[in-house]
């Protein structure tokens, strides 16, 4: 994103970064963040709908019971920190938004500079990644206790819903065989 941004406004690399908006009216610690486009996540959910995934899955003829992977969905706030410079806040902003309306779902395949973030592309749960960015609209009144939960005063902001995010770890709780005979009444059946 920084270099989509930097690509369309020609500003310098680094404009759009990682973090917490909450610390700019921080004193001292807010040097960072001025003249930034800033990406900060404010919240995790739990996709529930998605909650009941199977415990167990087959590898080459074995069961393995595992706990069912975790999807999230995490709410991230892109703000446009530009305080002298409201015009030049706004057309961040909306080449942010224009970013993610040219591109909504994000994986290895179509995202070449996510892919270079994880080094062993072989894994799994590495290769399933992916992300689908939704603009999640507020109320005025969520708005109002965003900002003040945030601690600072409103500035050009987007919020984005990053939806399906699967955490698994790789911990099998047991492995068995298949069953090949089932014994009743000492009688195999």
């Amino acid at each position: 994103m920084d270099n989509y941004v930097n690509d369309r406004l020609q500003l310098p690399l680094g404009t759009v970064m990682l973090g917490n908006i909450a610390m700019m009216e921080s004193e001292g610690n807010n040097i960072d963040l001025l003249n930034k486009a800033v990406i900060t996540l404010v919240n995790i959910e739990e996709e529930s709908t998605l909650k009941n995934a199977p415990h167990y899955r087959v590898i080459n003829g074995n069961t393995r019971y595992e706990n069912p992977p975790v999807v999230l969905n995490l709410y991230v706030l892109f703000t446009a920190n530009f305080p002298t410079q409201y015009g030049n806040a706004l057309e961040v902003l909306s080449t942010i938004l224009e970013f993610f309306q040219g591109q909504t779902h994000f994986n290895l395949l179509n995202s070449p500079a996510f892919a270079s973030s994880f080094p062993d592309l072989k894994e799994p749960q590495i290769v399933d990644l992916k992300l689908i960015a939704d603009l999640y609209t507020m109320t005025f009144e969520q708005i109002n206790h965003l900002w003040g939960s945030l601690g600072g005063k409103q500035i050009p902001f987007a919020m984005y819903k990053m939806r399906l995010v699967k955490i698994q770890a790789e911990k099998v709780l047991q492995e068995g065989g298949p069953i090949s005979e089932i014994v009743t009444n000492n009688k195999a059946v």
